[in-house]
């Protein structure tokens, strides 16, 4: 294990895979963090997924010690991995375990189909699998009907039957997504639809009469049941209310001057207009109820609405259910003529509802017998194949992402490298900020500015939150960004500048919190004067305000008082004498201290004032000196989500590192 300073901490130096190996050996407890979010990495999202094992959004140790140890064991040569390639010799792959061999196959097999597309034979790189040669192959594996999800499309079918199969099942029980964007079936598909079609064929044959039988228990008035049904329901809820209301009548009388439309409602209709008539026939019962609760059958007596209704009841439905039309029906007669129709109802709610009845009954007894079905799941079977080698594919890429990044990723985890080092950028890092004349270089995305400063404020630092508008459409993100040198300046919430992403892209900025603290050493002992000068100015100012109120009092009385007998002068003369004796006050005054100062030495009143100086400053020089050897950048990362071990400390470098202010060159003037 090799150990360097970065900052002023001492951390793990990792260069190489032999580095990475040293990382398995070493104890967490020395790992700058232990945990990270995702979101903080600005990196390769596929491979920042993998990274995240348990999908938990979280990156820790042992998710670390894991990637490590899985791209190690299948490498025999990791010379390569210290430079960071996306691509690797197949020699470098080991070929001693399965999982080796299975990769070198595939890659083979990926540099193949490469080789095949560009139309180009084996050169130089026929032995160096590449990460984008494996994009590729995915990419065009993605667009294939057979491509390894488990899902068939039409463009998968071997013939125009099996095609038509696909396309019946998708439109009558849904289907599901294919890779390649198009709407297929699985094997979960095929099967419910086949249990759908075997359903509703079997619930279709329970509700067929026997030729011989011209009644049943289902069909108990023979073919005339779904007729007869069909006119009973039309109206059974309205019968069902009439026998109701009757009953209510015949226990409170009074409820029947509260039946049809109010009179309100009465006097919205038109008379004149056949349509607000029939709405108020629609408010109306079937007939009107009586305490005695029968339905009148004689169609003078029913609601006009519903006498052809009433007609038709009376002939096709009583006359074979009850084997006569009375002149009254009774409610025990109309619950006789439902419970007649319970079976046939009973089947009618039992009737699959899986969108099957769509298809024609010819297709549907077709697909019954499960040729078809065994031909799609056959092919289903087939697109599983394909991914063993999807797999296979996805474990290759693994290899090639980890070859590229996993070296990196753990200079911005176990130690941070790389957020020390001037001409690199932390993979956690956000870019720039210029503001105030002055380029402000660490910049830390925060998602909830209040938890963040929460846990910031004990760090120290001077910390702005700065609010980037991404574009045009008013997207929004906040960064904290430390002022590590200098002084404050003019920076102050609502300040604006830009700031530049690490890809160069510029968007708007402006400051809408600060967290403060001394910036510099310089600040820190400017600060008590500052403050001190600023609580003097205010005094002054106060007592200037009230000297000048109460002087002009003075003058005001003066101008307008008369001399005296006594010979006391009033009027501008008394302004006169009053400036005299303040002009010979002062005089005295400064004769005084010129006396004195005359009587010590250069010598003695510069050693006086220094004096002065050390004793005021002394304190304050040291109490900034501990303020600012306390800043503690840690406490911005565990903010954002951070796990953090080392306490995170500033050199003079890193200050003037993350906060620089552009010298101007004069040569070039």
């Amino acid at each position: 294990m090799r150990f360097k300073h970065y900052g002023k901490t001492l951390q793990l130096r990792i260069e190489s895979a032999a580095d990475l190996r040293a990382v398995l050996e070493l104890d967490e407890s020395f790992w700058v963090a232990t945990s990270a979010p995702v979101s903080v990495f600005r990196c390769d999202n596929d491979f920042i997924k993998l990274m995240d094992s348990n999908s938990d959004g979280r990156i820790n140790t042992r998710e670390m010690e894991h990637a490590i140890s899985w791209m190690l064991d299948r490498l025999v040569d990791d010379s390569q991995v210290a430079a960071s390639t996306d691509s690797i010799p197949l020699k470098a792959i080991g070929d001693t375990s399965a999982e080796g061999r299975e990769l070198i196959d595939i890659a083979k097999y990926i540099m193949a189909f490469r080789d095949e597309v560009v139309e180009r034979s084996r050169n130089a790189e026929a032995n160096v699998i590449k990460l984008s040669d494996v994009h590729g192959f995915l990419e065009h594996l993605r667009k294939q009907p057979m491509n390894g999800d488990g899902v068939i499309t039409v463009g998968a079918a071997g013939t125009p039957k099996v095609a038509q199969y696909i396309k019946d099942v998708v439109s009558s029980i849904g289907g599901t997504l294919d890779a390649s964007g198009e709407q297929g079936v699985n094997a979960g598909d095929i099967s419910r639809f086949q249990e759908s079609v075997a359903g509703y064929l079997d619930w279709q044959e329970c509700g067929l009469l026997v030729p011989e039988k011209s009644t049943s228990d289902l069909f108990p008035f023979g073919e005339e049941t779904p007729k007869i049904y069909d006119i009973c329901q039309l109206q059974v809820e309205r019968v069902d209310l009439f026998f109701a209301l009757c009953r209510t009548i015949d226990f409170e009388p009074r409820a029947k001057s509260l039946l049809g439309c109010s009179d309100a409602e009465l006097k919205e209709f038109d008379f004149t207009k056949s349509e607000d008539l029939n709405s108020c026939l629609e408010c109306a019962p079937i007939a009107k109820p009586t305490a005695d609760g029968v339905l009148p059958l004689d169609s003078g007596v029913v609601n006009p609405l519903f006498r052809g209704w009433v007609k038709d009841f009376c002939n096709i439905v009583l006359q074979p259910v009850l084997g006569d039309v009375p002149e009254f029906l009774t409610e025990e007669q109309w619950e006789q003529v439902k419970n007649s129709l319970k079976p046939y109802r009973d089947y009618l709610k039992n009737k699959p509802q899986a969108g099957i009845e769509k298809l024609d009954n010819k297709k549907l007894l077709e697909y019954r017998d499960g040729v078809l079905a065994t031909e799609a799941n056959k092919l289903v079977d087939h697109d599983k194949k394909v991914t063993e080698i999807l797999n296979k594919t996805r474990a290759l890429e693994k290899l090639l992402l980890y070859h590229k990044h996993l070296i990196r990723f753990a200079n911005n985890f176990v130690n941070f490298s790389q957020l020390y080092e001037v001409d690199q950028r932390a993979m956690f890092e956000m870019g720039s900020a210029v503001i105030d004349g002055r380029w402000f270089n660490l910049a830390l995305k925060v998602d909830d500015v209040v938890a963040h400063e929460k846990i910031a404020r004990s760090s120290n630092i001077f910390v702005l939150y700065v609010e980037v508008t991404a574009d045009e459409s008013d997207r929004k993100f906040t960064v904290a960004i430390p002022a590590t040198s200098g002084t404050r300046g003019n920076l102050s919430v609502g300040k604006r500048g830009i700031f530049i992403d690490i890809e160069g892209n510029e968007y708007n900025a402006q400051v809408i919190k600060i967290i403060k603290n001394p910036i510099s050493v310089r600040e820190g002992i400017v600060a008590p004067f500052v403050r001190l000068w600023g609580f003097i100015i205010g005094k002054i100012e106060g007592m200037s305000g009230a000297s000048e109120k109460e002087l002009q009092k003075k003058t005001d009385s003066l101008l307008k008082a008369p001399s005296t007998s006594g010979g006391v002068p009033g009027g501008p003369a008394a302004i006169l004498v009053g400036l005299s004796v303040s002009a010979a006050a002062i005089g005295s005054s400064f004769a005084f201290i010129t006396k004195t100062l005359s009587d010590l030495s250069p010598q003695q009143v510069l050693l006086g004032l220094l004096g002065a100086i050390l004793f005021v400053s002394a304190p304050v020089v040291l109490l900034a000196i501990i303020k600012l050897n306390r800043q503690d950048l840690s406490s911005l990362l565990e903010g954002c989500g951070w796990a953090v071990n080392a306490r995170m400390r500033f050199d003079r470098v890193q200050r003037r590192q993350f906060t620089m202010k552009k010298r101007i060159s004069w040569r070039n003037r």
